[in-house]
């Protein structure tokens, strides 16, 4: 059995919450048909398009990535992005995350929800954006924030940036 698409299982969570593409999109400001279109595969979805349809659902934006195996982690490959959940299907109230963005890149538009984050930089020179403020952090270099503040990622290098973001399940 071949594994879901990032839509397929953003539509069975809905479906399973008894949740409408309208309540969706009034949560999250998102329209009605960007949504049926996500969920059919005919477009792809920001980092903060998904953590809003998580947040909005009630869960955690990796429940959207399938697992081929125990070993392996979630991973969601963007054009700019790839996304890999480092949780091995543990529950628990944090959640571990390595982002990978391509040169001249960013990751969303301003994005807020609940909970802090914890973003520890791996590779490159990582912009964060908090609230108002900008962060370069370079290799072993970190920053903890409340993700209830605007933020979001850039690489603005000709580099890869790698990184590892800690946040709240």
């Amino acid at each position: 059995m071949s594994a879901l698409t990032i839509g397929q299982k953003i539509r069975e969570i809905r479906l399973l919450k008894k949740m409408t593409l309208k309540q969706i999109a009034e949560k999250t400001a998102l329209s009605i048909p960007f949504l049926s279109q996500l969920e059919r595969d005919k477009c792809s979805a920001t980092m903060g398009s998904l953590r809003n349809i998580a947040d909005v659902l009630g869960v955690h934006p990796s429940a959207f990535f399938d697992y081929n195996e125990l070993t392996e982690p979630a991973v969601v490959n963007q054009n700019d992005f790839d996304y890999r959940d480092l949780s091995n299907h543990v529950n628990s109230i944090f959640k571990p995350i390595k982002i990978t963005i391509q040169p001249n890149s960013q990751i969303s538009k301003h994005i807020s929800h609940k909970g802090t984050e914890f973003v520890y930089c791996l590779e490159g020179t990582l912009t964060l954006v908090v609230g108002d403020e900008n962060y370069n952090l370079t290799p072993h270099q970190s920053y903890m924030y409340h993700a209830t503040e605007p933020h979001y990622w850039y690489n603005h290098t000709q580099e890869i940036v790698t990184f590892l973001v800690v946040n709240e399940a």
